[in-house]
Parts: structure tokens; sequence; C-alpha cells
């Protein structure tokens, strides 16, 4: 695959998590490692026996998970090698309906031309995509480096299937990006985990688990007489496992407001928690302080793991330690005070990761910010709660809108998120259209194949309202401060800029576009809704590709549909792309069917 193509999709569907992989072994390196298959197919490195398994959905076009391979080489030599954990790599092709799978089903068919070769082929397929982009001459190189008849690979790739059956046992897991993780222990339900470092890995290998999801009595303190359990991922609840709704919360100990929205917790548990008419369930979401945030969170995990019942007492006493600024020492001062283990409750922090199942769990329902407060009905899925037709989707509901919607008295209403392109939240920026301070593909005085990613960094951070939000070696994401990651700046391997894409608020349209800069040339097409498809149109003199919406399949374009994305490339990576895609010229405000059809 060509290198633009690679990116088209990876802001909408994954963070940036580490450094790219450049090179591939000439040998195996997984030789020595048991090599499996799970009973539906997919490839499993380790011991059979090890009581741990981390599981992958991965595209070889993703370029996050490229980023991603090296986490994973990590837990491969320090866990996996060492018999402590198994890897399971699943296929999910997402990024480009006909390469993502033919990627994919070339590795798997390099397995099944030269039995026990996936692993080395996997390694080889990502080399390959990261440093050359996909193209015709990867099939000649892929079946010469493994020594592999190019003919007979090609024709069993055109009847791989392995990536459907991952690709549908990733939609039952809720997987909704790549790279996705999930971890396994032993005959429990996959549990999805945010991407995690190699930090955690110890963490993940040798996790705390809740011993039940049944229910147990508080009997002393201020929330005696209330009932508590652990959610099979590990959330903490309180109240009645019967009760018919719950409020989930998404909080940091060390975030003021979180702390200030504590009386609005605090009434709404006694006016409906204790009444047995709505449970409270608390999920850890530590954005603050890389490390004071998270070390609480592991004290408030590692002091249930000792004595459930006392979760809520050291919830309490962690929002007071972060009121008053006391930081230090913060497991040793819980123990004294709740009469714990201290040295035990000490060595059980290590093993915490309840805080990446929690970020993980908020970010498919929006979670960007602390706090933030979603609901379920029976126990189901997270979804938002409405004021009228306007979620709150920022923020948290007061105890007055809390009570609205316990009571049914008012437009408080519980309601499923409301996937969309079109964001206020985005950046505000018409650029393209004014061509201030600089038109495409330069934004901001940053130019594809020109600026460093060092001087690109500098100018974001130095920009009003604007806040960098990941960062990696290759690559950052950035955005409006309190609101969701919108943009992405990439490099290659010179550290000098690739490519600048940026997600808008709906402030421009397609007419506009056209005024300002022509027609286009027209190249895909992608269903996101029911009620959104994308359409992507290039101006190859301009080295950008721009995003526009229409009002679903059956709807068509017209001049006042919205622009909500634009990708900014180098001369040669735009020129790659006009060799490797299929285009077709401007066809006028017509149907989403008439262009992709």
């Amino acid at each position: 695959m060509y290198r633009a193509i690679k990116t088209i999709f990876i802001a909408l569907l994954a963070l940036v998590s580490a450094a790219l992989v450049n090179s591939q072994p000439t040998s195996d390196p997984y030789a020595d490692i048991p090599k499996s298959r799970a009973d539906d197919g997919a490839f499993v490195l380790g011991q059979p026996e090890a009581r741990v398994k981390l599981i992958e959905f991965s595209d070889f076009l993703c370029t996050s998970c490229q980023n991603y391979k090296p986490i994973i080489e990590t837990f491969i030599q320090e866990y996996v090698e060492t018999g402590q954990a198994q890897f399971e790599y699943r296929i999910y092709p997402v990024i480009d309906p006909e390469l993502s799978v033919r990627s994919a089903s070339l590795v798997e068919c390099a397995d099944t031309q030269r039995p026990g070769q996936f692993w080395r082929a996997r390694d080889l397929m990502f080399g390959l995509v990261s440093t050359q982009g996909y193209t015709d001459e990867s099939i000649a190189e892929f079946a010469a480096e493994l020594q592999i008849n190019p003919l007979a690979l090609s024709d069993c790739a055109d009847n791989a299937v392995q990536h459907e059956i991952d690709a549908r046992y990733g939609l039952s897991l809720g997987a909704s990006a790549t790279p996705s993780l999930f971890v396994k222990y032993g005959d429990s339900a996959p549990t999805p985990i945010a991407l995690a470092l190699p930090e955690h890995h110890f963490a993940i290998v040798n996790a705390i688990r809740p011993s039940s999801t049944d229910p147990v009595q508080i009997n002393h303190g201020r929330y005696a007489g209330l009932e508590t359990f652990r959610r099979a991922d590990g959330g903490f609840v309180l109240g009645s496992p019967d009760a018919p709704i719950t409020i989930v919360a998404f909080e940091d100990f060390l975030c003021p407001h979180c702390q200030h929205y504590q009386t609005n917790v605090d009434t709404f548990v006694e006016e409906y928690v204790r009444s047995g008419a709505a449970q409270f369930e608390f999920r850890f979401y530590p954005l603050v302080n890389p490390q004071y945030s998270t070390a609480f969170a592991k004290t408030a995990e590692c002091v249930a793991a000792q004595n459930p019942t006392q979760f809520w007492d050291a919830h309490d006493l962690l929002f007071e330690f972060a009121r008053r600024g006391t930081l230090d020492d913060i497991a040793g001062k819980v123990a004294d005070l709740l009469d714990l283990d201290g040295n035990a409750l000490s060595a059980c922090l290590d093993r915490s990761i309840q805080f990446l199942v929690d970020t993980r769990l908020g970010q498919p329902a929006f979670v960007s910010g602390t706090p933030a407060v979603r609901a379920r009905r029976n126990g189901g899925a997270l979804e938002l709660i409405y004021l009228g037709e306007q979620p709150i989707d920022r923020g948290a509901p007061t105890i007055f809108q809390l009570r609205s919607l316990m009571e049914n008295s008012g437009e408080a209403s519980i309601g499923p998120p409301q996937l969309s392109l079109i964001n206020e939240r985005f950046l505000a920026d018409t650029s393209l259209l004014t061509g201030e301070p600089c038109g495409p593909p330069c934004w901001q005085g940053i130019v594809p194949g020109q600026s460093t990613l060092a001087e690109a960094l500098d100018i974001v951070n130095a920009l009003d309202g604007i806040a960098v939000m990941q960062q990696a070696e290759g690559a950052f994401q950035f955005g409006k401060v309190n609101s969701p990651p919108c943009c992405q700046i990439s490099a290659d391997e010179t550290q000098v800029v690739s490519t600048i894409i940026l997600q808008f608020a709906p402030e421009m349209t397609v007419g506009e576009a056209l005024e300002q800069h022509g027609e286009p040339l027209f190249f895909r097409g992608q269903p996101y809704t029911d009620t959104e498809a994308i359409l992507w149109f290039y101006y190859p003199d301009q080295f950008t590709m721009i995003q526009v919406i229409v009002p679903g399949v059956e709807g068509a374009l017209d001049a006042n549909s919205p622009l909500v994305a634009a990708y900014y490339l180098t001369e040669l990576d735009m020129s790659d792309a006009l060799e490797a895609g299929t285009f077709s010229p401007w066809k006028g405000y017509v149907s989403y069917r008439e262009y992709t059809e």
C-alpha cells in the first residue's frame, strides 16, 4: 500500500502509542517459542499453560499499529518467551477494504505454505508497509524473503478467510479501532484495556483480579447498609445489583472539578442509591498528573483487594488527600487510617491495572475529560445522559439534572451516543479557504516535507486554545483544550513532517472549497453511520485531500455539505497515491451512490 493511503482513516480510529519499527530480522526470532492456533484459527504465540493471554486486533496498514509493534515485541520478549503469558494476533482490516485484507491474507498464507512462518511473515509485512508502503512489488519481495512461490502465495490469499473470522470476533468484543487490546485470564472473558506501555506489562501479567462479582454488605462507616460489588471487568459499584439505573462517573482524584463534584455524588447516593433506585459506579480516568493520578487509582484498587467494602472509604480519603495537596506516601497513609496491611498494600500497587481497563472503557463513550458521567440501564452498555436533544458529553450533570433523570420529571433522559463526524469540538479553522497564515499543504507554517516534527510541536504548543494530547517519537495528536483529539502530525524516519491530519468543526462547505480551489478528483467513499457517509476528494497540485459528509448512502452532495477534514501530504506521497489509486473526475452535486458505484 502506498504511503499516503495508510494514514487516511487512522486519525478517526486510533491513538499514537510508540515509535516505528523500520527493519526486520533475516531469521526467525520466534523459533524457540511455542506456536499454535486457537480453535477458530487465530495465531497464538506462547506456552499453552500460560494463565494470561494478551490479544491484539491489528491492521498492517494502520500507522498506529506499526507504531505499537515495538511495545508488543517488548511484551513478547519479557513475558511470552519466559512462559508467563501468551500473545494472540487478530487480523482486523479497517484501513482499506481491499489492501488491508490482501496484506493480512498474504501473511496468513505464508503460514499455510510454510507452517510456522506466520510470526516472521507478520514482522516482514509490518516492515514492508511501514518503510515503503504496500505496492504491486510487495508480493514478490514478501515471497522472496520467505522463500515461498509468489504465485502459490497469491492464489492462497485469494481464498484466505481468517480475516473474516477475526473481524467477527472483534466486533463481538466491541473492538472499534486498531490497534485494540484485550486481556484474558484463564477461562474468563476477554477484557478490553487501554494500550499499554512496557511499564504496564508486569501489572497486566500479574493483575489483581476481582475474586467475585457477588455483592457484599458494607457494615461500617458512612456507607453502612449499602451493598457493593465489582463488575466482571473490575468496575466498582455501590448499590443494589437489582437497581434499574446506574450512574457511572469517570474521575481523577486529583481533578479539582471531580473534587467539587463529590457533593453531587454524595447527595445522589443518599437519595437514590440508598433507596435502591440506582447504583453508582466509579471508574478511574487518571489525567491530571501521570505519576500521582495513577498512584491514587492504584491505591484505591489495592484497598479493595484487601477488603472490598473499604474501597468507598478509600475513595473518600483519596479525594480528601487530593484536596489538601497531600500526595506522598498515599498508600501508607491510607493503610494506617483504614487499619490495613501496609506492606501488602504497597506490594499490590505494581499489579494494579484497573485504571487501564477503565480508560479503555471510557474512550468509545467519548470520555475526554473529568468528571465525565455516563449511565447504564439494567446493567447494560454505557450510554449518554441527554437534556432534550443535547447530550451531556462534557462535564457532569448536576444533582438537579440527575433528579430529573431519576424522577422522569424533566428533559433528562438516557440514550446511546450519537456517532457523528460533524463535531463542533473539533478544530475551528478555515485556513484551507482563507490561506491564513498559509494555505494547503501548509498549516500554521508547518509544511510536509520541509518542517521537522520538533518545529511542528513547538508551533502547536504555542497556539492559543490548543493542547497536545498524545505524543510519540514519530507523531503527536492535538486538539482544542477540553475537547477530544482531532488532529495529528506525523513524521518520516528522518523526523521531517510527512502528513498533517486536521478534523474541522463544520465551518466550511464543499461549495466554498470548490470556489476557492476548483474541482477535485474523486477517490473513494465510505459509509460511516446510517445518516452520514464520507466522500474523499483530492487536489493533487496542492498535495491535499479533503473529506466531506453527505446524509447517508442514499443522500446527495450539495454546496452546503460540510467539509470536516483535510490531509496535507508531501509531494512524493501524493505522487504515490495518484499512481496507486483509481480516480474519477468531479461529478457535480449528485448522490453518494453515483460517486461510489
